[in-house]
C-alpha cells in the first residue's frame, strides 16, 4: 500500500477556526484511494525532518500565534525553501498565507521579514474582511466556497493566483484574484474548513498529489459531501440574488 506523510505544522498555534478539519478531509479522500496516511502534529519545540513528508499544512491563528509561528519558521527558512523547491505539497489557509511572502507590515509601521517564497507583501489593516466567499478556479468547473475573517491584505502579487473571485474579496477589496498556486503550493485566505466544504476541490488536489507520486488515480466522490456542498452553494447563491 502506498503511503503519504503529512506534517501538520504549528497545529497548536495555527488552528483558530478548527482547520484540523482540512487534514481530516485530505485523509478521508486519500484513504478512499487506498492510500495509507500518516499525520504528524509538529510545533515550535519539535525537530522536523522536512525530507520525510509529502504534505505540509499550516492553518490560521490569532495575532500572537502568528508572530510566534513567524519567529519559528524564520529559524527554519532554508528547510522550508528547500521543500518548496523540491515541489513538496503545501496547503496553507487563513493568515498563515502571510508567512510566505517577502514581508509583513504592521499598523505601527514595523516590517517583518517572512519566508520569501513569493513576491507579495502583506499588510495589517485597520479593518476586517469578514464573510462568505464564492470563487472559481480555471482548472475546475465547480465553484469554491469559503469564509474569510482577516485583517490583512496582499500587495505586489506577481505569482499565479489560485482563484478568481465570483463573489467576495480577493487580495484586497475589489480585487478579482485570490490565493497563490505554484510548485504544488496551494495558499488561500479561505477558511471553512476549506477542504471539508469543497469536496471537488479536495479531490482535485488529491489527484494532483497522487499523479505527482505516480500513484494510480480513479475519480472518487463522497455522496454525502457532494450533497452538503451543493445544498450550501445553492443557499448561498440564493441569498446573494
Amino acid at each position: 500500500m502506498e503511503t503519504i506523510k503529512i506534517a501538520h505544522l504549528y497545529y497548536d498555534l495555527m488552528n483558530l477556526y478548527g482547520e484540523h478539519g482540512n487534514i481530516l478531509a485530505i485523509r478521508h479522500h486519500l484513504e478512499a484511494h487506498k492510500v495509507r496516511v500518516i499525520i504528524h502534529y509538529l510545533s515550535i519545540e519539535d525537530d522536523i525532518d522536512f525530507s520525510k513528508y509529502d504534505i505540509f499544512y499550516i492553518g490560521s491563528g490569532n495575532k500572537e500565534s502568528f508572530f510566534l509561528t513567524l519567529e519559528n519558521v524564520m529559524k527554519r527558512k532554508n528547510e522550508f525553501l528547500n521543500a518548496f523547491k523540491k515541489k513538496k505539497f503545501f496547503f496553507i489557509t487563513g493568515n498563515a498565507l502571510d508567512l510566505f511572502g517577502k514581508c509583513f507590515h504592521t499598523l505601527d509601521g514595523s516590517k517583518y521579514e517572512t519566508l520569501g517564497f513569493f513576491s507579495y507583501e502583506s499588510y495589517e489593516t485597520d479593518f476586517r474582511i469578514v464573510g462568505e466567499q464564492v470563487y472559481e478556479m480555471n482548472k475546475l468547473d465547480k465553484e469554491i466556497i469559503g469564509f474569510q475573517n482577516r485583517n490583512s491584505t496582499m500587495k505586489y502579487v506577481n505569482d499565479p493566483h489560485l482563484f478568481d473571485v465570483k463573489s467576495g474579496t480577493g487580495y484586497v477589496p475589489k480585487s478579482m484574484a485570490e490565493g497563490i498556486y505554484k510548485n504544488h503550493f496551494y495558499g488561500t485566505y479561505l477558511l471553512g474548513p476549506l477542504f471539508i466544504r469543497n469536496p471537488y476541490f479536495t479531490e482535485y488536489i488529491v489527484m494532483d498529489l497522487l499523479k505527482s507520486k505516480k500513484i494510480s488515480y480513479t475519480p472518487y466522490e463522497d455522496e454525502l459531501e457532494i450533497k452538503a456542498y451543493e445544498e450550501y452553494l445553492k443557499n448561498l447563491l440564493h441569498e446573494e440574488t
